[in-house]
């Protein structure tokens, strides 16, 4: 049984300002002590898949993987694909760090993405670097050395998935999974010239996956072109019983056949803040882009979305208190999502005791795990921003069809050209908002700036990823 005692009873006791006189308190006391026999009368079933890969060490030229192992394969719908997962996406028996010093696990079972992969028979190769526990937006981050980007070289790939977008760029696979809180996906598609999609929120389970944030983190796919894209999508989106969150999602739409359903009669929406603050060169192109839909028969407008720029500040503010609560009760949230594995949790303490944190990760912690202490008012004001800029968005999507953004506002910068807060914002100023939203958003690559790849992020209204799939396919066939 679970120790309670007195003195914690009363701290309780005084909080909620009820009455501290001894029989009150010994009253709670009583009650606690059976409440919690009843609950840890309860088992912790720890899920474990009925295999497990033999990994060992990745090791390549851009450093992209983490583990290489084999895995799936078949005649099934991705027989024909090479992939690879994040770090933080969980594959029974491969070592995972979440790109951390400090963190060491062996899971015991796959995520429920990783399950569905090998459903539909892809052949899963390994698990990719990535920027430590997801937090920050260049590849540079990881505890196992910097990933290089393979479309741009001396250039950061993009994070926090850089070792998915590097492994895609460089011919490794046809296609890996990613994370995006804020922009984790479409940063290194745009960054490395592949095509990355974050569909919308609760549509893909997160169970199996060390979450950044349980309210913003969407699992998508990185791939070399929007066909490959849609076809791993189709294979992983779904409802998922062991995801409470994704209860009531609609079971996985034909995303392969609406790629090619064209633009004819559709209306597009360039969005004037992004094209504002983005480099002159990187909005020509998107510009350029645009046109050609219209040639194409679409309609092209531009649309002003209220409370924009604060995106990315909130998604800071949501995601970093979220993250400080989750780790500093080593893995335990009182809210909806996927649960922490008793094994996972384990690793969670034992990082916390080791204190080996990166130094981006470490004042993530420590900043917003102080501010976790207070009233909650920064998250509650966060969260009020999300919502105003929700309804922004709907008006805007029940106007038009399709809103349309530089995916970020640079090309690829060089290594330690981007740091601090400062440099995460700048990066995820076009991608944050869609991550409040919850809406799908996917990055497809529309030229090239003096040698880098520039990359158009599509949004569309929820649950319609078809539609921006068949925007991004016109746009790579241009």
């Amino acid at each position: 049984m679970t120790e309670i005692d007195r003195t914690t009873v009363e701290s309780v006791v005084e909080r909620h300002g009820l009455d501290t006189d001894e029989g009150t308190v010994g009253a709670f006391l009583e009650a606690t002590r059976e409440q919690a026999g009843q609950y840890d009368a309860l088992a912790a079933a720890v899920p474990e898949n009925d295999y497990r890969v033999d990994p060992s060490p990745g090791e390549d030229e851009y450093n992209a993987f983490r583990q290489r192992f084999e895995l799936g394969g078949g005649d099934g719908p991705l027989s024909d694909l090479e992939m690879a997962v994040k770090e933080n996406i969980l594959v029974a028996g491969a070592p995972s760090t979440c790109g951390s010093p400090g963190f060491e696990f062996e899971p015991p079972h796959s995520a429920t993405v990783v399950d569905r992969l090998v459903d539909a028979d892809a052949s899963l190769v390994g698990t990719t670097n990535m920027d430590e526990f997801a937090f920050y937006i260049t590849g540079e981050t990881c505890a196992h050395g910097p990933t290089r980007n393979p479309a741009v070289d001396g250039c950061v790939p993009g994070g926090s998935s850089s070792g998915s977008g590097a492994a895609v760029a460089a011919g490794y696979v046809d296609a890996a999974l990613g994370t995006d809180t804020g922009g984790s996906v479409r940063i290194p598609a745009s960054f490395c010239g592949v095509v990355g999609i974050k569909p919308t929120h609760q549509r893909v389970s997160r169970f199996g996956v060390v979450d950044l944030s349980q309210s913003l983190d969407h699992v998508g796919p990185l791939a070399r072109d929007v066909e490959t894209a849609a076809r791993v999508l189709e294979s992983i989106a779904g409802p998922d019983v062991a995801d409470p969150s994704t209860r009531g999602t609609p079971a996985a739409s034909a995303y392969a056949d609406a790629v090619e359903g064209g633009v004819e009669g559709l209306d597009v929406a360039v969005v004037s803040e992004a094209m504002a603050t983005s480099e002159d060169a990187v909005g020509a192109r998107v510009s350029s882009a645009v046109d050609g839909l219209v040639d194409a028969g679409a309609s092209a407008d531009e649309v002003s979305l209220d409370g924009y720029a604060t995106m990315g500040p909130a998604v800071g503010a949501i995601a970093g208190l979220e993250f400080a609560a989750s780790v500093g009760a080593n893995g335990a949230s009182y809210a909806t999502g996927t649960g922490t594995s008793e094994p996972l949790r384990g690793a969670l303490a034992d990082a916390n005791g080791r204190g080996e944190f990166g130094e981006n990760v470490a004042g993530l912690l420590v900043t917003n795990g102080v501010l976790t202490e207070g009233d909650g008012s920064a998250y509650v004001a966060a969260k009020g921003v999300q919502r105003q800029f929700t309804r922004a968005v709907r008006d805007a999507l029940s106007e038009y069809d399709v809103l349309v953004t530089p995916t970020t506002p640079i090309p690829a910068p060089e290594f330690g050209e981007l740091s601090g807060m400062e440099g995460l914002l700048r990066a995820v100023e076009n991608t944050a908002p869609f991550n409040c939203t919850g809406t799908p958003a996917v990055s497809v690559p529309c030229g090239t700036v003096d040698g880098k790849p520039v990359g158009l992020q599509v949004v569309t209204d929820w649950n319609d990823e078809a539609t921006a799939l068949a925007v991004a396919r016109a746009v790579e066939a241009q």
